[in-house]
């Protein structure tokens, strides 16, 4: 049985939180399947090229895949020095990690251990007298000013034997002002050595996934690292994001890190005092902010929505804004009509009118969205301007906090928020790129709301490659630098995306903002794409797209190249190639990562 053939759950990943299933029992059942495969597999069976792996069978496709080496090294090699925390760690944490060490592939190296007094002087701290290159150290060690590359990471993560010579390639290769990789969990087993689990899949550097998700397992930093602080967590994340404000941190497309946890074979034995210490049994992980606070920003809004009747929908939407927005009055509601005839429609705009909640704009011709919105956004002055559905529902409050706030950083271009259908599923959390049959996907469609994603990219402020036009915020100085949207050829359907790219251009950031939520009833108005005709008219917009955009559509630079594109968004694993790698690393160390390729000129 190939894994291909493996029927991937329906949202290819655990729906079972830690709450819901105990860590021990999880782990128990990620063996079960690890041997379920192992026996499917049969001993010795040839990996095809092309391989894909639904996220259960992770365990699998790591032990089917092994970590390449990097090209030709870049020379001179710097000497490396690796520092381990292991202030809080059990001995068989440290153990695990130092023998890592001893296996890599470049064995020109030097480590300290930053250890407790009760560590210094157990077992495992005769690694210092049988290997040369191992030394302990008092956790407040200042280190001395020295050339080379620093590795940072805490003891119980096992590195892949690879890990220095990708890191320090890549530091080479780009000059960048550090690197990081990407990593898994695991627990050590008599039977498959590692069980492995959850890996944590970057894309190119972003200061916000970087702060709020997973910290990176293992960085690299050219130079040595004069002190860390008493938390070597925060210290990874500190020295990435001040490296990528100073200039550029190079991301590795490599799984050369599992984080360790107590095997299960031990937790049948006696707890310590000690075991409830944070970082004691598994290395440590720190709780997570879920979303940053909006700073409260005077900024008048237009909110510019397009409707043909649908009275009762729209009359939700704009009631749903005016009633989570901090300041309403600040709001200049443009609903642009195109061509209603129902009487219920014709009540509701003579009350909104009457009531001074939104302003009326006639659009008397055959129906184009990017038309129709153009028209909105030019009949108001408003600095800001959103661009939504009549089908849209606003559940969070301040919203036009959150979204002045996101427009005021130079950066960013556009802002988006996280919708949802009405059974509480994901609509919409930011467009990828080389998904899906359309080559630009909704990411989260249909994952229930409460899973934050691979990554929590769900749930975190960052960036993307492109939004929908159902809820979208700009600056109008953006807009009309980019002449809005193309309302000549890309009347319906994927003008939003277009304009998106139009922005990357200009050097913006389109940025998907979470804690901007609201209710999507996604084609309740004009309706789905269902009919031979209306399919027919959406590829012939789609292949004006791709005309112009063709090979930026096929690249995302913020999701790993481990997942396989063509699918829909992080459903199925497989292996990047030794190119796509080398690009994912170059582009992550360039000035403007985002920077979309272009095949119409125009």
């Amino acid at each position: 049985m190939a894994l291909r053939d493996v029927e991937p759950p329906r949202h290819a990943r655990p729906t079972l939180t830690e709450e819901q299933l105990r860590p021990t029992e999880r782990w128990r059942k990620i063996r079960a399947l690890a041997e379920a495969f192992a026996h499917e597999r049969g001993t010795g069976e040839a990996i095809a090229a092309g391989l894909v792996y639904p996220l259960d069978a992770y365990d699998q496709f790591r032990r089917d895949v092994a970590i390449r080496p990097p090209p030709a090294p870049v020379q001179p090699s710097p000497p490396i020095r690796v520092l381990v925390d292991a202030r809080r760690a059990a001995p068989f944490l440290l153990r695990a990690t130092l023998r890592s060490l001893q296996d890599q592939s470049i064995s020109d190296w030097t480590a300290t251990v930053l250890a407790s007094e009760e560590l210094r002087v157990a077992p495992v701290a005769s690694f210092a007298q049988t290997d040369e290159r191992v030394a302990f150290a008092p956790w407040d060690l200042e280190q001395g000013a020295g050339e080379g590359i620093a590795i940072l990471l805490d003891a119980g993560t096992v590195l892949d034997p690879e890990t220095l010579a990708w890191l320090s390639f890549a530091l080479l290769r780009t000059g960048a002002g550090a690197a990081y990789a990407d990593h898994d969990y695991g627990v050590a087993d008599p039977a498959f050595r590692i069980l492995r689990a959850d890996p944590v899949l970057y894309g190119t550097f972003d200061e916000a996934l970087i702060a709020a998700g997973p910290a990176p397992a293992v960085i690299a930093v050219p130079g040595a690292i004069e002190k860390i602080s008493e938390n070597g967590v925060r210290d990874r994340r500190a020295m990435l994001i001040d490296a990528g404000r100073r200039g550029s941190v190079a991301h590795v497309p490599r799984l050369l890190a599992t984080q360790l946890s107590l095997p299960l074979v031990a937790r049948t034995g006696r707890a310590e005092p000690d075991d409830a210490e944070p970082g004691r049994l598994a290395p440590l992980v720190l709780p997570e902010p879920l979303s940053i606070p909006s700073v409260p920003r005077d900024d008048r809004i237009a909110v510019v929505i397009p409707t043909r009747d649908g009275a009762g929908l729209l009359s939700r939407a704009i009631a749903a804004l005016r009633a989570t927005a901090r300041q309403p009055e600040r709001l200049d509601i443009v609903v642009v009509d195109n061509r209603s005839i129902a009487a219920d429609t014709a009540t509701l705009f003579r009350r909104l009118e009457k009531e001074r909640t939104a302003r009326i704009v006639p659009f008397d011709a055959p129906f184009n969205w990017s038309l129709a919105s153009n028209l909105g956004a030019a009949s108001s002055d408003a600095p800001l301007i959103v661009f939504a559905n009549n089908d849209v529902e606003m559940l969070s409050p301040d919203w036009d906090d959150a979204v002045a706030d996101a427009l005021s950083a130079a950066q960013v271009g556009a802002v988006g928020a996280r919708l949802l259908y009405p059974d509480q599923t994901i609509q919409h959390a930011g467009i990828a790129f080389g998904f899906g049959p359309g080559g630009a996907e909704h990411e989260g469609r249909g994952i229930p709301a409460v899973d934050p994603g691979p990554g929590r990219r769900y749930a975190i402020r960052h960036a993307v490659s492109a939004l929908t036009g159902a809820f979208l915020a700009v600056r109008r100085g953006d807009f009309y630098q980019v002449n809005g949207f193309d309302a000549g050829r890309l009347m319906i359907a994927h003008s939003d995306v277009d304009f998106c790219l139009r922005l990357r251009e200009l050097g913006r950031t389109i940025l998907y903002c979470p804690e901007i939520e609201a209710i999507h009833h996604e084609g309740a108005t004009r309706g789905r794409n269902q009919t031979k005709v209306a399919i027919a008219w959406d590829e012939g917009e789609r292949m004006d797209l791709l005309e112009r955009w063709g090979a930026a559509l096929a690249e995302d630079p913020g999701i790993s190249p481990y997942w396989q594109r063509g699918e829909r968004p992080f459903d199925l694993l497989r292996e990047p190639t030794t190119r796509e790698i080398l690009a994912q690393i170059d582009r992550s160390a360039s000035d403007y990562p985002w920077m979309p390729s272009r095949s119409d000129p125009s």
